[in-house]
């Protein structure tokens, strides 16, 4: 009889295969507040071909896995994509035991758990194959004083916990684009024992005949942990034309859209972000035209934030009777780094006033903005 879970604690690090390393280094220490504090060493970027940076803010890690020839593994994974997430690493209370459970539910690991000693302590790591195509999900354990590592890393500067000029919080959830989303959903359930946690599906068909898309998006989470993965699939009519079959074609195949973090204060974070450099998706004006009343129709009360300072910012409003989200997208890094290889992936920022949702309010009412701006 299988294990009831897999002992995940949090998501330990996001892993972004990238052709050149400086840009998203400098992307995310001015914009967002990462540091460097770690990176691969000589011995493991021959043997792997692969340079890896660990960027973290709290305890919200970041990998760049840079290439360092065309046969690495970050090599491999950009001859058939774009930049972008090719490995999820969750922190988990016993690799080993991880493991045992992941075999026993049928999981496909990619190697044996790999295992590093160092003055910090033992590391020790296990990845397994996703539905995602290339992406792979890894699962590591470590000691508190090594936490701030990856297996082939060593230090590469200090580490301040108190610098997080954005406030971030955490890792809110992580959105996967692909062209059907079932299968998907099932190996969660089965292989990592995610329990669904909510769905929604839409179409604007209704608004604009013959030219709405729509699609239909599942979140999967780990009761135990509260990480939560959200899995996107287009909808007829206009299947081809969604966005979601947008990010898929982009992508050259499934895989993470985007990454949201929390953030304690949206509009703070959104002006540092932004004098830094950060570019956002912008907000058709009427958008904000009609969003009283669809406050009032979703049933959201009184918020704290000034309605004119969120239009100001192109931040996004949505939630019930049992609170509100704000939220903001970034600019995908094709736009930001003005490069089309580096991909469709964008960042979200994300702030919880009591929602508990994901934001399905505003995907209607952004589109429909669209469409008479």
């Amino acid at each position: 009889m299988a294990k009831s879970n897999l002992g995940i604690q949090r998501i330990h690090s996001i892993e972004v295969c990238v052709r050149e390393a400086e840009p998203w280094l400098d992307y995310l220490t001015k914009g967002f507040g990462f540091q460097l504090v770690a990176a691969s060493t000589g011995p493991d970027v021959e043997q792997t071909g692969t340079r890896r940076r660990l960027l973290r803010c709290r305890d919200i890690g970041i990998v760049l896995a840079e290439r360092v020839h065309g046969g690495s593994t970050a090599g491999r994974y950009l001859e058939r994509h774009p930049e972008g997430v090719s490995r999820v690493n969750f922190l988990v209370q016993d690799v080993k035991a991880a493991e045992e459970v992941l075999l026993e539910r049928h999981a496909t690991p990619t190697d044996f758990v790999r295992t590093e000693t160092s003055d910090g302590g033992e590391r020790r790591e296990l990845c397994i194959a996703t539905p995602l195509g290339d992406v792979e999900y890894g699962f590591v354990d470590d000691v508190e004083e090594a936490a701030l590592t990856l297996p082939g890393m060593e230090p590469a500067g200090a580490f301040d916990p108190n610098h997080n000029p954005l406030c971030l919080v955490e890792i809110d959830h992580l959105t996967a684009n692909m062209r059907t989303l079932m299968p998907t959903i099932a190996w969660y359930e089965h292989v990592l024992g995610f329990r669904r946690q909510w769905d929604v599906q839409f179409h604007t068909e209704d608004f604009k005949p013959g030219f709405g898309t729509g699609l239909k998006s599942v979140v999967m989470a780990d009761e135990e942990s509260g990480v939560r993965i959200a899995s996107n699939e287009p909808l007829r009519p206009r299947y081809e034309q969604s966005q979601v079959q947008a990010y898929v074609d982009l992508n050259r195949g499934p895989g993470i859209h985007h990454v949201a973090w929390q953030v304690e204060d949206l509009i703070q974070a959104v002006d540092h972000s932004r004098s830094q450099g950060i570019e956002f998706l912008p907000t058709p004006r009427e958008y904000y035209s009609s969003l009283q009343g669809r406050m009032t129709t979703q049933g959201i009360g009184s918020v704290s934030q000034a309605l004119e300072d969120l239009e100001t910012r192109g931040i996004l409003i949505d939630g019930d009777r049992s609170g509100y989200l704000l939220q903001v997208f970034c600019k995908d890094q094709s736009v930001q780094f003005k490069r089309p290889e580096a991909g469709p992936l964008l960042l979200e920022l994300v702030q919880r006033c009591g929602a508990t949702g994901f934001g399905e309010g505003n995907f209607r009412a952004l589109f429909e903005a669209m469409s008479r701006s």
